[in-house]
């Protein structure tokens, strides 16, 4: 699966760069290009939760990990925050802007907009930061998986845990799983607004 992300995501820029036109029959590509990657988006998002209520567990896997669910989400986030203030230690960055960074949690589109308000620099790192976290989970799940184990999956991506990456996580790992990874997912993505103005204004 791993191999099928990698080719993919490689095709996808091979094309991006060297064939696909700016404009084809008076039309810009990129807006139908984006809509053709949420509607992508939403159509996997229907067939993760028709598989979900196929299996039939959801509802019983809610209630049999209740608030444990929490742990991941909350852990990951202190995790990224702890290692972005080390980062800052032996990095040409001040402590509150590589905990702006670190508190985008893979939103590349908020995250960025927030900081750049402040810093166009460190808006930019933030950027590329949570664009990486994205691309590299996308790559790593399905190794995460076979050699650590399923939960761990759900925090490699961030905020993207509930949207872009959950059917990665659903392929690689089994349906209960799931459940962790959105929860993860919505957790992040709130945190996201409320963390990133607090530590880019330190």
């Amino acid at each position: 699966m791993t191999r099928q992300i990698l080719l993919s995501v490689a095709a996808g820029i091979i094309c991006g760069y060297f064939f696909m036109p700016e404009t084809a029959f008076g039309i810009e590509v990129s807006p139908v290009l984006s809509k053709a990657v949420s509607a992508g988006l939403c159509l996997m998002l229907l067939l993760v939760g028709i598989d979900m209520g196929y299996e039939g567990t959801i509802v019983s896997s809610i209630r049999q990990v209740g608030l444990r669910v929490l742990l991941i989400p909350f852990t990951s986030a202190a995790g990224a925050l702890v290692m972005a203030f080390a980062a800052s230690l032996i990095l040409p960055i001040a402590a509150g802007e590589a905990l702006a960074v670190a508190s985008g949690f893979g939103w590349y589109t908020l995250a960025p907009a927030i900081i750049m308000e402040k810093s166009e620099y460190i808006g930019t790192v933030s950027f590329m930061h949570n664009v990486m976290r994205e691309l590299l989970g996308i790559v790593f799940i399905p190794m995460v998986a076979k050699k650590m184990g399923y939960v761990e999956c759900a925090s490699l991506p961030g905020a993207a845990a509930m949207d872009t990456c959950l059917p990665i996580v659903e392929r690689a790992t089994s349906s209960d799983t799931v459940v962790y990874s959105f929860v993860t997912g919505v957790i992040l993505s709130i945190l996201v607004p409320l963390l990133v103005p607090v530590f880019i204004s330190l």
